[in-house]
Order: C-alpha cells, then sequence, then structure tokens
C-alpha cells in the first residue's frame, strides 16, 4: 500500500522525463531567420501635458462610472474623484493644442472658452463629490450622466481631431 504513491510518482516521471528534456534541445534543423515580429505602431506625436491630465482624469472616470450606483464603492469613488480633480486643476493652466488651429484673432476666446469649459467640469465633479457624500447615488449617477454629455461636447469643441 506504501508503495503505490511511489510508483504513481516514478511512472509520471518517466512518462513526462522526454517532454522535459526536449524543451532543453536545440531545434534539430535551425528555421530560417525570420522578420522580426512588427512592433506595435509608436506614436508619431508625443502626448502634450494637456492629454495626459486628460488621460489622468478619463482612466478614473472610467472606473468611477462602473462604481458609482453602489453605495459601498462611495469612500473608492471620492478618492477617485480626488484625483480627477487634481489632474483638471493642472489642465486648467495648460492650452490645447488645437489653439494653434485657431485663427489668431480668435484664439483669446478659444481659450477663455476652454478655461470655462475646464471650471464647469470641475463644478460637475464637486456635485458629484457632495451626493457621493450624501450616499445619494441615484443623483451622483445622473450627474455622471451629465458629465458624459459635457466631455463629449467639450471634446468635440476643444480637441484636436484624431489623425488617420
Amino acid at each position: 500500500m506504501k508503495n503505490r504513491p511511489a510508483l504513481a510518482w516514478l511512472a509520471a516521471c518517466l512518462i513526462l522525463s522526454p517532454l522535459v528534456g526536449a524543451a532543453d534541445e536545440p531545434p534539430a534543423s535551425p528555421a530560417p531567420a525570420a522578420a522580426p515580429a512588427a512592433a506595435p505602431a509608436a506614436p508619431t506625436e508625443k502626448k502634450t501635458e494637456l492629454e495626459l491630465r486628460m488621460d489622468r482624469v478619463g482612466k478614473a472616470f472610467r472606473k468611477l462610472r462602473k462604481q458609482v450606483a453602489d453605495p459601498t464603492q462611495n469612500a473608492a469613488s471620492l478618492a477617485l474623484l480626488a484625483t480627477m480633480q487634481d489632474a483638471l486643476k493642472e489642465a486648467a493652466d495648460l492650452t490645447p493644442a488645437k489653439a494653434d488651429d485657431v485663427p489668431p484673432d480668435q484664439r483669446a476666446k478659444f481659450i477663455e472658452d476652454f478655461k470655462a469649459g475646464i471650471q464647469a467640469m470641475q463644478d460637475q465633479f464637486t456635485k458629484l463629490g457632495d451626493a457621493l457624500t450624501a450616499g445619494k447615488n441615484d443623483d451622483a449617477g445622473k450627474i455622471v450622466a451629465d458629465i458624459i454629455a459635457q466631455e463629449k461636447k467639450d471634446h468635440q469643441d476643444f480637441r484636436r481631431p484624431e489623425k488617420d
């Protein structure tokens, strides 16, 4: 009886040993050198400081959207909201790249409108934080929907179109 586990182990080792040894040996006939695998296309343009801040906002917002309806996640949602607010504060001092595409006589108004859009988003985040703190997750869900609509409009107004 005591020998059965040892025999099973020995049998498994004998069966698997050719497989283990084959992995260590070089292939019998070397394959022709293949072209290196295509690396992911490197972005042609480096992200701007504003894009980096907005990426932080977007990443945190995607997480927040998934959990905003759950009252047990309110502490985590408030932490994400703080991250988003910090990134927006930094972004308020920056200028979108699309400003270079705007005629010089309209550029000041464009930048002013951009800063107003950032402020409006900060105000929405403040309302969202108040709703989460009060435990009004249904209201928070509605505010998130408003933020999504505002984000789409602002991106259309202030973001350069994607190049193909």
